[in-house]
């Protein structure tokens, strides 16, 4: 609650709206207790933050919220009653919800049991799909954005905050956002999210596999680290799995799986829909008895293309990869060694020599001092004709070196030291993308 300096407290705003309160504040704008004058009613007040009103772009995503939220029609979902001005100040009236925000939850109860974890995530998930339905992206799902109501026993979940939402298609998004400029919160941020891209649904389902990952484990796949380096683990470093890090938990393994399918790199790995991941997420946790010798064979089916991705096909295996690695197998960081080790047709390769007949193509650094030296190698081969896709080992710190080899159009960028995991995703992504 604000003290008595906020001069918003007691301001009557647009003539029927008098502030009784202040309930949180936002990089948009601060959100108020109003009473409705005349209908006797508590509202939410949210109003824009002067400073943002004067950013480009800002004054229109806030208007878009009101049309965006009025559109969204469900019992999940906050309900705006109006919006409009108050002289130079832009609010938005809605359902005033009464409970407790998520993250205040776990900071207070700790790890929640997994059923009421997979339950209030499965709630998000049949907002998320009538939001989906109507076109629209939240982009910014954390706990701080849902509000548990009820007994935790039992709960009922609250969406809030669709100021961050754009429309799927809407051809207004790039005037509004600017080109390249990312919006969001980096800790449950898509990779698409990450490289501002356009999204669609499927950035709030690796947002869903975030909040997932924080439920189950007690933080989000890659911590509290750094905004930058939060970005380019999202974009480079496979998730680690819940199983691992809590096995006291007894999490079942398809709840795992479906974990690791939400948080794929590729959007196209991820599950096809809200309506689908809530149905699989709600079944993990009372999967039927399979048949005698048919549990492998459901289960890879029950997890999915982004799961089976870690193991490479038959096929993939067949297809060479070609591997520059100064001083071959005793290479420090036995690129080679960890591909052949996977199953791969490792060719050990020259920096002059020919691609012909390459699927994908690695290339290693001959130590900390030849980074350089590497990204100029590996975006002249990934420039000539017909070149298979170029993966570039590097340093996992150097953030500035892992942009530069994407932007110069080497296809990813593997940190070192190696996670053979890591390394064997991204050769079979690289390999099933092949030009």
């Amino acid at each position: 609650m604000a003290g008595t300096t906020d001069p918003w407290l007691g301001r009557v705003v647009a003539g029927r709206y008098q502030v009784t309160g202040r309930l949180g504040r936002g990089g948009m704008g601060t959100v108020y207790e109003a009473e409705q004058l005349g209908l006797e009613r508590y509202v939410a007040l949210k109003v824009l933050h002067p400073h943002v009103a004067r950013t480009p772009g800002a004054v229109a995503r806030f208007q878009r919220e009101a049309l965006l939220m009025a559109r969204l029609k469900h019992p999940g979902a906050v309900h705006v009653f109006d919006h409009g001005t108050d002289g130079e100040d832009l609010y938005l009236a809605m359902e005033r919800v009464f409970g407790t925000p998520l993250d205040a939850v776990l900071d207070t109860q700790g790890l929640l049991p997994v059923p009421v974890a997979v339950e209030v995530v499965a709630q998000v998930l049949e907002v998320l799909e009538a939001a989906h339905g109507l076109g629209m992206v939240h982009r910014d799902l954390k706990p701080s954005n849902l509000m548990l109501v009820g007994e935790l026993s039992a709960p009922k979940v609250k969406v809030l905050d669709f100021g961050l939402a754009s429309l799927v298609h809407d051809e207004k998004q790039a005037r509004i956002t600017e080109s390249g400029q990312v919006i969001g919160t980096p800790a449950y941020m898509a990779p698409e999210h990450c490289r501002g891209e356009v999204m669609d649904g499927r950035a709030d389902l690796y947002s869903v596999g975030c909040l997932l990952h924080e439920l189950l484990v007690g933080r989000a796949p890659f911590g509290d680290s750094p905004a930058v380096e939060v970005m380019s683990s999202h974009l480079y470093r496979p998730p680690p799995p819940v199983r691992q890090l809590l096995p006291e938990r007894n999490i079942p393994e398809a709840l795992e799986a479906l974990v690791l399918a939400c948080l794929a790199k590729d959007r196209d790995q991820r599950p096809a829909s809200a309506r689908e991941l809530a149905a699989r997420l709600r079944e993990a946790l009372a999967p039927p008895p399979p048949a005698r010798g048919e549990g492998k064979k459901q289960e890879r089916a029950r997890v999915g293309p982004a799961a089976a991705s870690a193991t490479p096909s038959a096929e993939v295996l067949a297809r060479p990869v070609g591997v520059i690695e100064p001083g071959g197998p005793d290479n420090p960081h036995g690129i080679g060694t960890a591909l052949s080790v996977a199953g791969y047709r490792v060719v050990p390769c020259g920096a002059e020599g020919p691609l012909e007949g390459l699927s994908a193509l690695v290339v290693v650094p001959r130590g900390t001092q030849a980074q350089e030296e590497a990204l100029t190698l590996a975006s002249t081969l990934a420039a000539r004709p017909h070149a298979p896709p170029v993966l570039l080992c590097g340093n996992g710190d150097d953030f500035t070196l892992m942009s530069r080899a994407v932007a110069s159009g080497v296809y990813d960028y593997v940190p070192l030291p190696v996670d053979p995991t890591d390394l064997g995703r991204k050769v079979a992504r690289a390999l099933r993308s092949r030009r």
